[in-house]
């Protein structure tokens, strides 16, 4: 009966302590963000605010992420339309709805981050992360966009990797 008693009281000082490390402290994630203020809106128009879960603070912005990157590939979409007879940005919109989707492109980064994170794999979701940056960068160089490219496009891939870069100090922080 002691030996249970004693594996209860560690039990529970595991779990007292796991939840102490899970503090949010938005204004210490956001001063490692490229851009602290968009970083301390996002984090904090968390519905009920960022609270002390620290996962459910990841998981919140990964799917404001994942919806960043479907709209993203609608903008792309509608530009792919808008191309008509130009085969140069027919190719280069080609390629980048090509980084940005489901199945080797962000879109599913995005999704295996996911569930990296329900299984508490901290290093999995920065390492999903990080693919989903360089496929995103592969969209946003300007050697991937049309030279006369004025669409929304260059703003909604910058969006996306503000997101991205959110998730990646906050995965660290959860692998502390």
């Amino acid at each position: 009966m002691v030996r249970l008693s004693s594996i209860v009281v560690v039990f529970l000082l595991c779990v007292v302590s796991s939840y102490a490390t899970n503090d949010v402290d938005v204004q210490a994630i956001c001063k490692k963000a490229t851009d602290p203020s968009f970083c301390s809106t996002l984090l904090n128009s968390m519905p009920g605010g960022p609270g002390k879960d620290l996962s459910c603070l990841a998981s919140y912005t990964i799917d404001v992420l994942r919806t960043n990157v479907s709209n993203t590939i609608n903008v792309i979409e509608k530009l792919i339309a808008e191309s008509g007879n130009d085969p140069r940005k027919q190719n280069k919109y080609k390629n980048c709805l090509s980084s940005l989707g489901m199945d080797d492109g962000a879109l599913g980064d995005v999704d295996e981050a996911k569930q990296l994170l329900k299984d508490l794999d901290y290093n999995g979701v920065n390492m999903r992360i990080s693919s989903l940056m360089s496929n995103v960068n592969d969209c946003s160089s300007e050697d991937s966009l049309p030279f006369d490219d004025t669409s929304t496009l260059s703003k909604q891939v910058g969006v996306v990797n503000q997101v991205a870069q959110i998730i990646l100090i906050i995965s660290n922080v959860l692998l502390i």
